[in-house]
C-alpha cells in the first residue's frame, strides 16, 4: 500500500519546504518506489508508491488537473471499466486508476466518492473553494489520519509518523481503549486525543478552518433483492464473488492467499486458482500461505489445507507454530504506536512478510470478513425477532420449535434470548447479558465498567443506517464489526503488502445484506448462500465442512510456555495502574492459564497487548496522563482506605 501525507494552512501561510521534504523521506519506508511532494501556497502534498500492478506503475503523483486541482491516491479501483466509458473523454487516454479518480471528481463534483469501488484512501485539493477532501472507501483497510487545530491540518497514512509531525501533547484516549477491550475501536477514533483517523465510508472536509466528516456511502435499508428460487440467488452471488476475487489479482507479480482450511480462505483460493489458469486474471501465479500447528495439534488444519492443495494440484507454504510462537516476545525495534492485538502473532507476521518480499510478491488476498457477512454462526435471532416484530406469531411458534429441537436449547430460553431480547432497548439487553459476556466484564475496573458503560459496548455496534428490521441491525452490525477489524490499521504494523478482502467487496456486501435470512443461514447450515454458489469450485470436504478449528489449544499453550514471562510483566501492569483493568481478576485469570486447560483465561490477551502498548509510550516520555474522573476515582478510593 502506498503512502501519502500533506499539511494545510488555514490562514494561508506558506507551507515549509524541508518539513514536506522530510515528511515524504519518513514516508519512504512504506512507499519504496518513489513520488514526490507539491506545494501550492499554503498546501502541500507528498506521495510514496508501493506498485502492485502495471496500471499503477505509469501514476505520476501527487496528480496535478489543469485548473490546479491536486489529488494523492493510495488505491486500487476495481470498477474501472465502468468508469472508464463514463470518463472517456475526460481521460484523455490517461487509464491509471488516480487519473480515473481525479476526471470522476471534474465531472461529478463532490459526488464522485460513492462512484469509486475499491479500496483507497486519498486527500484532494479543491484550489477554487480552498477545499480538501480526506476519504476511505467503504471498508477501510487502508489508513488515513489527520490532526487539526485553529491554523493548520495535517495527516499521513501513517499515524507514527504523523504523531511526530504533530509535536503535540499526546494523551491516552479512554474512548478508544474501552472499545478496544470489549470490542473494536471506532474506525474514526485513534488511542491518542485529538488525533483521528477518516472513518472508511466518510469524506473530511477542511474549509476556512473548519474541518468536518460526512458519511458518502452507507447501506441502503429499503433494498431487498427477492428471486423466486435458489438458483437465482446462487448465480448471482457466485458473479459478485469471481468479481471480488478477479478484481483483487490485478497484480503484475505473484499474489499470495491466506489459506486456514476454512470455508472463507478455501473458496477464495480455488475461486483465484480458477481464474489464473483460465486466463481471466492478471496476476502470473498464486502462491498460498497457511500457519499450521504440530505441538497444539487440536488447533492443526491441515487435513482441510491438503484438500485445497489436491484440488488446486499446489503445495503452499506452511509456517509452523513450533517455529513462530504465538505470544512470543515483540521482535527487536518493533514499537507499537496502537495497542495491537496482531502483536500477539507477530512472530507468525514477520516470517509472512519476509516470504513475501523474498518471492517478489505484494499482495496477499485474506477470507478475513467473511464470518460477518456470510453468517458463520447458527443464531436464530435475527429470523425469530422479525417474526415477533411483524407480529407474525404463528409462524414464529413454529419456527421456534423447528430452532429449538435443532440447536437442542429449551423453546422458551430461544423465546426470551433469541426473540425477545433482541428487540428490547440496549439499557435492558445489557442487564440480561449472557454469562460469556459478563465474564470478560469481571476482568475490568469496576470504576472504568461504569464510567466507559463498558455493558452496554459488550452488546456489540449498533446499526447506523436505519434498519426496520431486527435481521437488517444484525448483519448491519456485523459489517460495521469487520469494518473495524480491518480499518483499525492492525497488519500494517508488521506486514508490508496489500492485504486484501474479497468478502468486504462492496457490491458483495450489498448483496449480502439485501438477501432473506435464509439465503445466509439455514437450520442445517451456516453460510448457506457460499456453500450452494460454491459447490463445483469448492472441494467436497470443504463445502461440507460444518464448523472449523479454533486456535484454543495452541493460545493455551502459549499462555503455559510463555506464563513466567507473562508474569513478571503483569505483576505490576501498567493496565491497571491505569484504571482499566482489575489486578486481582488479571492475575487470577493468569493464574488459571497456568494449568493450560482453562479457556476462561484467554481473556488476558487483549491487556497484554494493551500493557505493551502502555510500556512502549511511557518509555518514549509521553504524556500519558489519566483522564480528570479516573483521577478522582483514585484519590476518593486512597481518602477511604
Amino acid at each position: 500500500m502506498s503512502a501519502l501525507g500533506g499539511i494545510y494552512y488555514f490562514d494561508n501561510r506558506p507551507v515549509d519546504r524541508p518539513s514536506l521534504i522530510s515528511l515524504g523521506e519518513k514516508l519512504s519506508s512504506h512507499g519504496p518506489d518513489g513520488g514526490s511532494e507539491i506545494i501550492s501556497g499554503s498546501i502541500g502534498m507528498v506521495y510514496r508508491a508501493f506498485h502492485t500492478n502495471r496500471e499503477s506503475r505509469l501514476e505520476k503523483q501527487p496528480l496535478v488537473s489543469q485548473e490546479g486541482h491536486t489529488l494523492a491516491w493510495d488505491g486500487r479501483l476495481d470498477n474501472r471499466e465502468e468508469m472508464i466509458s463514463l470518463l472517456r473523454q475526460e481521460l484523455n487516454g490517461d487509464r491509471t486508476d488516480v487519473a480515473i479518480a481525479m476526471a470522476a471528481y471534474l465531472k461529478f463534483g463532490s459526488d464522485f466518492l460513492p462512484r469509486l469501488i475499491g479500496d483507497f484512501a486519498l486527500s484532494l485539493w479543491e484550489p477554487r473553494t480552498r477545499t480538501l477532501l480526506l476519504a476511505r472507501d467503504a471498508v477501510g483497510p487502508r489508513t488515513l489520519y489527520y490532526h487539526a487545530n485553529d491554523n493548520r491540518i495535517i495527516w499521513s497514512t501513517e499515524l507514527g509518523i504523523l504523531l511526530d509531525l504533530a509535536g503535540i501533547k499526546l494523551e491516552i484516549n479512554d474512548e478508544y481503549i474501552a472499545d478496544f477491550l470489549t470490542r473494536l475501536p471506532d474506525p474514526a477514533q485513534t488511542p491518542y486525543k485529538n488525533v483521528h483517523a477518516v472513518p472508511p465510508g466518510n469524506v473530511v472536509t477542511a474549509r476556512n478552518g473548519q474541518v468536518r466528516a460526512q458519511r458518502f456511502w452507507g447501506l441502503d435499508p429499503k433494498q431487498e433483492i427477492r428471486y423466486k428460487t435458489d438458483a437465482e440467488y446462487e448465480e448471482h452471488f457466485l458473479h459478485l464473488f469471481r468479481e471480488a476475487v478477479r478484481c483483487r489479482l490485478r497484480a503484475d507479480g505473484p499474489v499470495w492467499a491466506e489459506l486456514s482450511g476454512g470455508l472463507d480462505s478455501s473458496s477464495i483460493v480455488c475461486m483465484a486458482d480458477q481464474l489464473i489458469k483460465s486466463g481471466d486474471a492478471q496476476a502470473p501465479a498464486l502462491q498460498t500461505v497457511s500457519y499450521v500447528f504440530d505441538e497444539a495439534a487440536k488447533s492443526d488444519e491441515r487435513k482441510y489445507i491438503h484438500y485445497v492443495e489436491e484440488k488446486i494440484g499446489q503445495k503452499g507454504l506452511y509456517l509452523r507454530e513450533d517455529d513462530y510462537r504465538m505470544l512470543a516476545p515483540l521482535p527487536d525495534g518493533y514499537v507499537p504506536v496502537i495497542p495491537n492485538p496482531v502483536a500477539n502473532f507477530a512472530a507468525y507476521n514477520c516470517a509472512l512478510d519476509t516470504a513475501l518480499r523474498e518471492s517478489g510478491a505484494r499482495t496477499l488476498l485474506s477470507g478475513k470478513g467473511g464470518d460477518e457477512i456470510l453468517s458463520s454462526m447458527k443464531d436464530p435471532a435475527p429470523e425469530l425477532a422479525d417474526l415477533l416484530v411483524r407480529w407474525r406469531l404463528l409462524q414464529l411458534h413454529r419456527r421456534l420449535l423447528v430452532w429449538s429441537q435443532t440447536l437442542k436449547r429449551p423453546y422458551y430460553r430461544l423465546l426470551w434470548q433469541q426473540t425477545i431480547s433482541p428487540i428490547l432497548p440496549r439499557k435492558f439487553q445489557a442487564i440480561f447479558q449472557d454469562g460469556y459476556r459478563t465474564e470478560i466484564l469481571d476482568l475490568h475496573d469496576r470504576d472504568f465498567i461504569k464510567r466507559m458503560h463498558l455493558r452496554e459496548r459488550r452488546l456489540g455496534i449498533s446499526d447506523i443506517f436505519g434498519f426496520h428490521y431486527p435481521s437488517g441491525r444484525d448483519q448491519a452490525g456485523w459489517f460495521l464489526r469487520a469494518v473495524r477489524e480491518l480499518a483499525a490499521g492492525f497488519w500494517r504494523e508488521f506486514v508490508k503488502a496489500e492485504i486484501s478482502y474479497p468478502f468486504m467487496h462492496r457490491p458483495l456486501v450489498e448483496f449480502m445484506q439485501a438477501v432473506p435470512f435464509d439465503q445466509r443461514v439455514r437450520t442445517n447450515e451456516t453460510r448457506s448462500i457460499l456453500r450452494r454458489a460454491l459447490r463445483n469450485v469448492l472441494p467436497e470436504g470443504i463445502a461440507n465442512r460444518k464448523g472449523k478449528t479454533l486456535n484454543t489449544d495452541a493460545a493455551l499453550r502459549a499462555v503455559v510456555r510463555e506464563w513466567p514471562r507473562l508474569h513478571k510483566m503483569l505483576a505490576e501492569a501498567r493496565v491497571c495502574a491505569h484504571g482499566y483493568v482489575n489486578r486481582e481478576a488479571l492475575l487470577m485469570a493468569l493464574e488459571r492459564g497456568k494449568s493450560g486447560s482453562d479457556a476462561s483465561s484467554l481473556s488476558i490477551v487483549f491487556p497484554i497487548v494493551l500493557e505493551h502498548w502502555l510500556c512502549a509510550i511511557e518509555r518514549q516520555g509521553v504524556t500519558a496522563p489519566q483522564s480528570a474522573v479516573a483521577m478522582e476515582l483514585k484519590e476518593a478510593r486512597a481518602r477511604a482506605y
